[in-house]
């Protein structure tokens, strides 16, 4: 391998690195993987330009042929960590200890897998080939296993740790590193331990050249309640730890590729070194990215969660307009009212907003002024739904409903069962549902709330139609409910995911949105699955005038406008609990009593 550019000192290239520098390129999603899985993808290897692999959970294999992306048959559906290949051979290791190897066209299982000891199946996490062109892969409880070419054997490596990295270096020194910052290395025939300094979890390591190791991971940052990224850097034998500029995610993996070296991590952060300079690759994903490869040419190609494959563009990439407006757009309005959650928001007209949360906290917002109001029982409340300033309903708990009349809260109906009220519509003053825990619904006439069998037991988080014989429900499991007017009908839409949100412009396009980034489009009488790049939670939806916002963990807000879900930039990691588009702005609330407005003019 060639040693790094000689003009770009290291000490330089770190500071840059972590000062977030715009780059001119990017990458972007390849979409021959994306309708075959949502899963993670953990692995990429590059074999030649005409032949890559990438690899993931399920036992899921995809081959590059030159031409296009094909599945491979493998052996297990036991999830695949890493991939290497040696002697015109491919292995893989995983989940159970499982080590497999390509030979030919066909996988076959080398050891591991289900049934195995307790010894063999601990899951191996990383594999990789030094000069020898001997194998070694590691994993929990200290595992470490060499391949020689004949054999397979355990190897005593002298801790417990468990393992995650394992880099081979040019003078048949072998170093392996993981939990709590352990570093351990083989040379004639003898372990040794380094000092690290460090409890942070090291996951991947790529040597510099002249005795330099650079290594990436991450630790729990207990204050932000967060995994920040560490990096640390090996030289002269000792380790040190290199301070950001700005704080960055968990990184999952750097590469060496010629004169580059390649970062990635979480949230979709990447970036590149080489002779031109450090510059952020531009994903415009919030999906985990875990491993990346790379061609002749240098460009990349990188993979990770919800079934992410991006490659490295030629041409230069923009963050996309409607992104670079949200900057601008979205902003927090001040509350000091409370720092409590706040789970539904819903505009009454004039520009005006009621919020509402946790220990019955209920806000009336005028513009930017937030004004606390009394309610009765003090019940969490879960949703907000209004035909009209004076007519506002709140779902909460003990399967009580809250009523605003225009100058005061009082109880609607108070439930005799623990249940809570988790959603709530209706499509005028007498014609009103809730739906909550376990399948409970209530409907109201205008004279009584009454209870309404819907043949499930699940959770139902969440309510929308075009009126009360044209009502979905979804909820737990992927779970979604049909009304006709008469009784409740389950359907499926495809997905096994927690629903959390649905919203639609009319019956021929309606969104369900729900766990780890779930997106489900009904258009041209089917569901179709969409992709946005994010692996956040998604709680809710909203539209105005066919535009439609999903809004969830981390401060994540998704607009789409014209086909194509979009990121914004919300400007906060809070979660988001709700979403309503009212007057001429998109306004959002979460965790810490945030309240968040999107101006559209």
């Amino acid at each position: 391998m060639n040693a790094p550019a000689k003009d770009i000192s290291r000490r330089g290239f770190l500071t840059r690195l972590f000062s977030d520098t715009p780059g001119n390129t990017g990458l972007s999603p390849i979409e021959d993987l994306r309708q075959h899985t949502d899963g993670v993808l953990w692995a990429a290897l590059r074999l030649s330009d005409e032949e890559f692999y990438v690899a993931g959970d399920d036992g899921l294999v995809f081959r590059f042929d030159g031409e296009g992306w094909s599945r491979e048959n493998f052996p297990s559906r036991l999830p695949i960590h890493s991939l290497c290949s040696v002697r015109g051979k491919v292995y893989s290791v995983g989940w159970l200890g499982q080590i497999c190897e390509r030979a030919g066209t066909s996988w076959r299982s080398v050891q591991g897998g289900a049934g195995t000891p307790a010894t063999v199946n601990q899951p191996l996490f990383e594999i990789a080939a030094d000069s020898r062109e001997q194998l070694w892969a590691v994993g929990d409880n200290g595992r470490v296993v060499r391949f020689d070419g004949q054999t397979w054997s355990e190897m005593d490596c002298g801790c417990n740790a468990n393992l995650r990295a394992v880099l081979p270096l040019g003078d048949d020194t072998v170093m392996v590193a993981g939990s709590g910052g352990t570093v351990r290395t083989f040379r004639d025939g003898r372990w040794t331990g380094m000092e690290t300094e460090t409890g942070c979890t090291i996951v991947s390591m790529a040597s510099l050249g002249d005795d330099t190791v650079i290594a990436v991971g991450g630790e729990y940052d207990v204050e932000e309640g967060q995994f920040r990224g560490r990096i640390f850097l090996l030289h002269d034998r000792q380790w040190q730890p290199v301070e950001s500029e700005q704080p960055l995610p968990r990184l999952r993996r750097v590469r060496r590729f010629g004169d580059s070296l390649l970062i990635c991590g979480d949230a979709g952060v990447a970036f590149r070194w080489g002779p031109g300079g450090v510059r952020r690759l531009h994903t415009r994903v919030r999906y985990d990215l875990h491993d990346l490869a790379c061609n002749d040419a240098g460009d990349a190609l990188v993979c990770g969660d919800g079934g992410t494959l991006l490659q490295e563009t030629d041409s230069p990439v923009r963050e996309n307009a409607a992104t670079e407006e949200s900057r601008s757009r979205w902003r927090q309005i001040s509350n000091d009212e409370t720092n409590l959650t706040l789970r539904g928001i819903w505009g009454v007209g004039d520009g005006q907003l009621i919020a509402a949360g946790d220990g019955g906290t209920v806000l009336h917002i005028d513009g930017e002024t937030v004004t606390p109001r009394e309610v009765p029982d003090g019940l969490r409340i879960h949703g907000l739904w209004g035909s009209s300033p004076r007519h506002v309903f709140a779902a909460c708990d003990n399967a009580t409903i809250l009523h605003f009349d225009g100058d005061q809260w009082s109880v609607a109906h108070r439930g005799h069962v623990e249940t809570a009220l988790l959603a709530i519509t209706g499509f005028g003053p007498h014609d009103i549902f809730a739906v909550g825990d376990s399948g409970y619904c209530l409907r109201y006439d205008g004279l009584m709330w009454r209870q309404v069998e819907t043949g499930v037991q699940q959770e139902l988080y969440a309510l929308w139609g075009q009126d009360s014989q044209h009502l979905l429900a979804v909820g737990g499991g992927g779970i979604v409910l049909r009304f006709n007017g008469e009784r409740w009908k389950t359907f499926s839409a495809g997905t096994d995911h927690d629903l959390y949100g649905v919203c639609g412009s009319g019956l021929t396009r309606i969104f369900l949105c729900g766990l780890n980034g779930t997106l489900i489009r009904f258009e041209d009488n089917a569901w179709h699955r969409d992709f946005a790049g994010v692996r956040s939670d998604l709680h809710a939806l909203a539209q105005r005038d066919g535009v439609f916002y999903a809004a969830g963990s981390s401060g994540t807000v998704l607009r789409n406008g014209d086909g194509t879900w979009e990121l914004e930039d919300s400007k906060s990691d809070a979660t988001l609990q709700d979403i309503a588009a009212t007057g001429d702005a998109i306004y959002a609330c979460g965790s810490g009593g945030i309240i968040l407005r999107r101006r559209d003019a």
